[in-house]
């Protein structure tokens, strides 16, 4: 098989398998920015420590549960995804083909992988911070600022380094509480995380057969272990097209 029509070939499978990877990086990114922030703690009246609660919701939400629930626990963060733009600083060349090998622990055979690189983007959020105390806010607001360092790693099952930092931050002031007398302060943090869309990867099999490849990644955590490197191979493979 020629390497134009390979190439030819692989991007028109690429193109056709995308839209999950994108779905899936935006829900992977998301699920560890709210365990990063929802590992900060803040001390109560009573000098315990409190683990403080990160939920996904936009500010408008959260304000309006704060007006009409007098029952929201805070001090609470809040994450929402703001934007997403390209990283052509970060892209590479686009037809270039990356040749990867994965050990086939049933066969005892190293596989040959083709893809064509990940897609670089930038994910903005708004992290916002609730509290009815300057105190818990100022708590939480150092927490946050002291994990970048400049940056703060975020791993997902795509990419062990995807590098956040913090864009800006502002004063929103604040909002009146159910009860009329109280109210809640409100800051908010904006970040960037730099990662990327992984593309399909793809096998030739030894009877020209161009197949996905499906295959688990590690990424291990001391506190939660998740997901290992598994075996891969021809049972994992999913025939696509034939040459």
């Amino acid at each position: 098989m020629s390497t134009t029509r390979l190439k030819n070939q692989i991007h028109e499978l690429t193109t056709n398998k995308i839209k999950p990877s994108i779905v899936n990086v935006y829900k992977e990114s998301l699920k560890e920015l709210l365990s990063i922030f929802g590992s900060l703690y803040y001390f109560d009246g009573n000098n315990n420590k409190v683990r403080v609660k990160a939920t996904y919701g936009s500010p408008e939400r959260i304000a309006s549960r704060a007006k009409a629930d007098n029952t929201l626990v805070l001090p609470l963060i809040s994450v929402v995804e703001s934007g997403t733009a390209n990283s052509d600083e970060r892209l590479r060349y686009k037809p270039v083909i990356i040749n990867e090998t994965f050990w086939d622990s049933k066969t005892l055979r190293a596989t040959r992988v083709l893809s064509f690189p990940p897609r670089p983007i930038n994910l903005s959020y708004e992290i916002n911070i609730w509290s009815k105390y300057k105190a818990d806010m100022d708590m939480l607001r150092s927490s946050i600022f002291g994990k970048f360092n400049p940056e703060v790693n975020v791993r997902t099952r795509y990419s062990d380094f995807n590098k956040c930092f913090i864009e800006s931050e502002q004063d929103l002031g604040s909002v009146v509480a159910q009860d009329g007398q109280d109210r809640v302060l409100q800051k908010s943090i904006n970040v960037s995380l730099e990662t990327y869309i992984p593309s399909p990867k793809f096998t030739v099999t030894n009877t020209g057969e161009i197949v996905a490849f499906h295959h688990e990644v590690v990424i291990k955590n001391e506190d939660n272990p998740r997901l290992e490197v598994r075996e891969t191979g021809t049972d994992n493979l999913t025939k696509i097209i034939k040459d």
